[in-house]
C-alpha cells in the first residue's frame, strides 16, 4: 500500500478515490438536509504538526482527538511520504496499520534529516470521506 508513484499523472493516483467521493458528497450537500449528507472527519493530532527527534530515539505518531460530525466510526492509515522530505533511510512504522497511533525509531543520520508522514483518516458514511494531516519529523544526528 505504500507506494512511490512518479510522472506528472501519477501524482493524483493515490488520492484519486477520496476526491471523486468529496465532489459526490459536495453534490449531496447541494440537494439534502445537512443532517441527511455525510461530512468529513475532523482530523487532530495528540501532538505537534512538526517534531523534532534525535537519531535512535523513540516516536509515537497519534491521531487521537479525531472525531466524525456525523458519528460515523472511522479508520485510519498511517504512513510514510517518502516523495516529501529529506530522509533517504527506511524507516519502519511498528503498531496496528488501523489504529490512531503509531511509531517509528529514528534512523541514524549523518546530517538533519526531514522525514514526513501522514495520517489519512475515513469514515464510514456513504460516501466515505476522507481527511488528511501531515506531520514533519526533522531528524539529528
Amino acid at each position: 500500500m505504500d507506494r512511490t508513484f512518479e510522472g506528472f499523472r501519477e501524482t493524483l493516483w493515490r488520492w484519486r478515490d477520496e476526491f471523486q467521493n468529496d465532489f459526490a458528497a459536495r453534490m449531496d450537500w447541494t440537494i439534502k438536509k445537512p443532517a441527511d449528507a455525510n461530512h468529513p472527519p475532523i482530523v487532530r493530532l495528540a501532538h505537534p504538526d512538526r517534531l523534532t527527534v534525535r537519531s535512535g530515539e523513540t516516536v509515537l505518531l497519534s491521531a487521537l482527538g479525531t472525531a466524525d460530525p456525523d458519528g460515523d466510526s472511522l479508520s485510519y492509515h498511517w504512513f510514510r511520504y517518502p516523495e516529501a522530505g529529506t530522509c533517504s533511510k527506511p524507516i519502519e512504522m511498528w503498531g496496528a496499520d488501523n489504529l490512531y497511533a503509531r511509531g517509528f525509531t529514528a534512523p541514524a543520520v549523518d546530517e538533519p534529516s526531514e522525514a514526513q508522514f501522514i495520517v489519512k483518516v475515513t469514515d464510514k458514511g456513504t460516501p466515505a470521506l476522507t481527511r488528511y494531516r501531515r506531520v514533519v519529523v526533522t531528524i539529528l544526528p
